[in-house]
């Protein structure tokens, strides 16, 4: 289940972000902070977005920023950011971003049930829009506690 990596420690909701990278890099804080990931995790994302775009945007107004393990993932975490008023990632088809999931796994099998849980929600509109709706980390929690 997601709350099992989702909890009140490492959700934020804010109403707006400058850009992108400030973003991407709330989502990722709380991975560096727990030891889930090493700093430069975050510089890895920033350039590979530089190399070959948004590549984690999945869908319209959702983002999954990640690396490889080898970019310093010390272990499997997730973390997420509700940006209320959204922010360009210069992903054509998905901007403006809202919800954001930073993933940091530390090989290509353990987080399998955590992606499945991600998927099975990124298809149900209705619990996106709640979740984009969402002014507590309560909320956020009952949204996604069917997942």
């Amino acid at each position: 289940m997601l709350t099992d990596w989702i909890n009140e420690s490492n959700i934020n909701i804010i109403e707006h972000a400058d850009n992108w990278q400030s973003a991407v890099a709330l989502a990722v804080q709380p991975l560096i902070d727990v030891g889930a990931v090493e700093a430069r995790y975050l510089q890895a994302i920033y350039d590979m977005h530089r190399e070959i775009g948004p590549y984690y945007v999945l869908g319209e107004g959702i983002a999954m920023p990640h690396a490889r393990p080898e970019e310093g993932v010390i272990r499997t975490a997730l973390s997420l950011v509700i940006v209320q008023n959204g922010v360009e990632f210069y992903s054509e088809d998905n901007d403006p971003v809202y919800i954001i999931f930073a993933l940091a796994a530390i090989d290509s099998n353990s987080h399998i049930e955590m992606i499945a849980s991600l998927s099975h929600l990124f298809c149900d509109d209705a619990v996106v829009q709640k979740l984009r709706g969402c002014q507590s980390k309560e909320d956020v929690l009952q949204a996604i506690s069917q997942y």
